[in-house]
């Protein structure tokens, strides 16, 4: 019954048996993909992008900043200094100062108070100074701690504080980018002829302070430092933009102490 067709039918169905492959047609790729594929495709054009975010990037870090203050430069006098320390070592009243160079309110401390402080009790022996710089608001806060710990390496740390609280701008603006910063190193060889802007330069460059403004934050983040400006004043904590009235009781209050 139905014998050649149903043996034909069964051999044709037989396990392991594969039915004809459909003959598959090959579109022709768009003009935009072959051009594309000529110039080198994804790994060129991959490449071309990277270049470009990087080029964006250092664009962004080293803009000017709109914000940056203008006025001419003039350093506070002081009479003695060392390092970050301004004032006799054996004054006996000892401040610790607790900042950072991108607070508005730690430029307002300076602007405002740091330069009667200095005249009426550091330039007479009675108080001493030490910065100490809480780097916290942004990678422009430790580039700028940073420079002035290569400013310190020629004596220069307090003229190169001046100038850094002078030109400050909006946070982490591009103010105190490593261009804008060796710029102000030019700017500061202006009152400090002997400063070499060479050396300072390959220093901002290479980063080799950060290790020690890492642990000047971690040495107020010790003290319990949660604010800029904070201050310790013989061992007792100030902190915030306290006036010139504020720092006089302190301070005589600390030397009358000290006397005893």
């Amino acid at each position: 019954m139905g014998g050649p067709n149903r043996r034909r039918q069964q051999r044709t169905n037989a396990p392991g048996s594969e039915p004809p492959r459909a003959v598959q047609r090959v579109e022709p790729k768009p003009q935009w993909r072959e051009t594309f594929e000529s110039w080198g495709g994804y790994p060129v054009f991959g490449s071309l992008a990277v270049a470009l975010v990087v080029v964006a990037v250092l664009v962004w870090m080293n803009r000017p900043g709109a914000s940056v203050g203008t006025a001419p430069f003039a350093t506070i006098q002081r009479n003695e200094v060392n390092g970050r320390v301004a004032g006799r070592a054996d004054a006996p009243v000892k401040i610790i100062e607790f900042a950072d160079f991108q607070c508005p309110f730690c430029k307002q401390w300076s602007d405002n108070v740091e330069k009667k402080l200095v005249e009426e009790f550091v330039n007479k022996g009675v108080a001493s100074i030490q910065y100490v710089s809480f780097a916290f608001i942004g990678e422009e806060s430790k580039l700028a701690a940073g420079a002035a710990e290569c400013a310190a390496d020629q004596g220069a740390f307090w003229e190169y504080h001046d100038l850094l609280f002078l030109r400050q701008g909006k946070e982490n603006a591009g103010v105190f980018t490593a261009a804008n910063l060796k710029k102000y190193g030019a700017e500061l060889k202006s009152n400090v002829p002997k400063f070499d802007t060479d050396k300072f330069n390959k220093c901002v460059d290479s980063g080799e302070k950060r290790a020690a403004v890492e642990a000047q934050t971690k040495q107020a983040r010790d003290a319990g430092v949660q604010s800029t400006p904070s201050f310790i004043v013989n061992g007792t904590p100030m902190s915030g933009v306290q006036p010139i009235e504020t720092f006089r009781q302190v301070i005589e209050a600390a030397a009358k102490a000290a006397s005893k």
